[in-house]
């Protein structure tokens, strides 16, 4: 997914059980709304409205494509796989149940009787065959595939065109599904839990042809999630209803309205107005606001803002002035003046929460002196600096942190950085092609291990390596680390992060909260640290 611009000003939290009882406590305030006997009652119309807000449409709603943070949320309501994660982001079955080897490479699941796609087609272990072969196909051109599916046998072989068939996914019967990997992998559960592994109906890709199949969404039977996608109207919204063949609990909703809402600010407003039952991804500067209405949350994610340059040309494919940008930025002035401190400085790239976070490592701290005598390094005359432009996804970056950013590099560096704004969409679109000189990322967790940050974002043949950041002793380490396992594991990961932090391969920004005002009317959905959680959906309606 990824260095996608994708999670969002969202993202992902601790897998650090402790949190949950504070984050409970976090939880949906306000009135109730309730029967004399203190029973609360359902409201007559059940249609959820809630805004995705930061996008002005979905991207893709092919999970082999990597969606976005905002793609997600319909993602996760349509499809649905062998497992999911927990409020508390714990792996737990789904479709199926499982069983390890001795040796921890193969996986038998055994899938529950009677799944099936939205029109009733059956999903068995050949239809996961399917669809995890065809992630990894040269037509598809998934930015994700070969790096999820990497542990599986075989799937490095296909990657590289050398085979057409993987070797380690093979359907025993229709409900047993066997997978085996080329060495253990302490993160395989985990990442199944992404849309990459979620099964796919291949009656409406063949129909359809495999660029064109999501465009389709609506009216077919695309996944096997709560929901389908009843309508589909392109920069404005989506209309989603309950799936009558859904194997699981059945959501009370009669239908959820979706649209599109691109800025924050507006987002809020036409929640205050009445238009949302709820909304989220709030502005620093709103949330000031909305800190003293009923309903107020906000939760620490497992994300971090980053920033990227073009490692492949002047004058960013110069160490010492990437290092000069990295001293010249004041991530502290930035959480507080910016942020209003609903964020948390970030000198590691791994946030808080996760295994193999950093707490007492200093990184590359603002150092306004030591980033002009680096600038100087490079170009003894100042003026001699190439013309640099910094893009960033509007609905991403407050205006305020642009305005701040580029008044701190000016000051430190004694350059005038131009500043371009882009719309989020056509900003993954030229980061995805390599044309970004100098721009921002964010990164939220998959599963909790460190090769979703480092490995699949910062190896030097990563997709997501939106800078094209090379680095042997970094890609050695990593490497490294997936041929051990426990406390030996972390240790080389933290080496690597170390190493990708000095040579800044990623500037990382901030750690990111996500807040959000959910009204006591409307039952069932939190926030976690994957952002928005609305569980398998059964539990949440509105209430009167």
């Amino acid at each position: 997914m990824h260095s996608r611009l994708w999670h969002l000003r969202p993202g992902r939290l601790s897998f650090v059980a402790i949190v949950w009882s504070f984050l409970l406590l976090a939880a949906c305030g306000g009135g109730t709304f309730a029967t004399s006997s203190g029973t609360p009652v359902p409201a007559t119309k059940q249609v959820l409205t809630f805004p995705n807000v930061g996008i002005s449409d979905i991207a893709t709603l092919d999970p082999a494509q990597g969606p976005d943070a905002n793609s997600n949320i319909v993602v996760n309501m349509i499809y649905s796989g062998l497992v999911r994660s927990d409020k508390n982001l714990n792996v737990v079955p789904d479709q199926a149940t499982w069983q390890v080897s001795d040796n921890s490479k193969v996986y038998t699941f055994t899938l529950k009787p009677g799944i099936t796609f939205s029109d009733g087609t059956p999903i068995t272990a050949q239809t996961y065959v399917y669809t995890w072969t065809r992630a990894l196909l040269p037509v598809v051109a998934s930015p994700v595939a070969s790096f999820y599916e990497a542990p599986i046998v075989g799937a490095d072989a296909m990657a590289a065109g050398k085979a057409t068939t993987l070797a380690g996914v093979k359907a025993v019967n229709p409900t047993t599904l066997q997978v085996t990997l080329q060495r253990p992998t302490a993160y395989f559960l985990e990442s199944l839990t992404n849309s990459l592994f979620f099964p796919l109906n291949k009656k409406v890709i063949d129909q359809y042809g495999q660029k064109n199949w999501p465009r389709n969404a609506a009216g077919n039977a695309v996944g096997s999630g709560p929901f389908m996608v009843k309508t589909w109207q392109n920069g404005v919204k989506m209309i989603l209803t309950p799936n009558p063949h859904y194997y699981g609990n059945k959501t009370r909703l009669q239908e959820v309205d979706m649209p599109f809402v691109n800025d924050l600010t507006t987002a809020y407003k036409s929640f205050r107005a009445g238009q949302y039952d709820l909304t989220w991804n709030l502005l620093p500067s709103d949330q000031v606001m909305a800190q003293s209405t009923a309903g107020f949350t906000r939760v620490p994610l497992l994300q971090t803002d980053l920033l990227f340059f073009d490692n492949t040309r002047p004058p960013f494919n110069n160490v010492a002035l990437r290092q000069a940008f990295a001293y010249a930025t004041d991530r502290d002035t930035l959480a507080k003046a910016v942020f209003k401190d609903s964020v948390s400085p970030a000198p590691t790239i791994i946030p808080p929460g996760m295994p193999g976070y950093q707490p007492n490592y200093p990184g590359l701290s603002y150092d306004a002196a030591k980033a002009k005598s680096l600038l100087l390094s490079v170009y003894p005359d100042i003026t001699k600096v190439p013309t640099i432009v910094f893009t960033y996804p509007s609905s991403q970056m407050p205006t305020t942190e642009i305005a701040v950013l580029q008044q701190m590099w000016q000051k430190a560096l004694g350059i005038q950085v131009r500043m371009e704004g882009s719309e989020l969409n056509s900003y993954n679109v030229a980061t995805a092609k390599r044309q970004i000189q100098f721009g921002f990322t964010q990164w939220s967790a998959d599963f909790p291990d460190p090769y979703d940050w480092l490995t699949l974002n910062l190896l030097s043949t990563a997709n997501n390596n939106n800078g094209s950041w090379k680095n042997a002793e970094f890609d050695q380490t990593v490497m490294q680390a997936e041929n051990q396992s426990g406390d030996a594991r972390i240790a080389l990961y933290n080496k690597a992060e170390q190493i990708a932090i000095t040579d800044v391969g990623w500037l990382p920004l901030d750690h990111q909260t996500l807040s959000a005002v959910i009204p006591a009317k409307v039952h069932g959905v939190s926030l976690n640290g994957n952002g928005l959680y609305f569980g398998d959906w059964s539990d949440v309606y509105l209430l009167q």
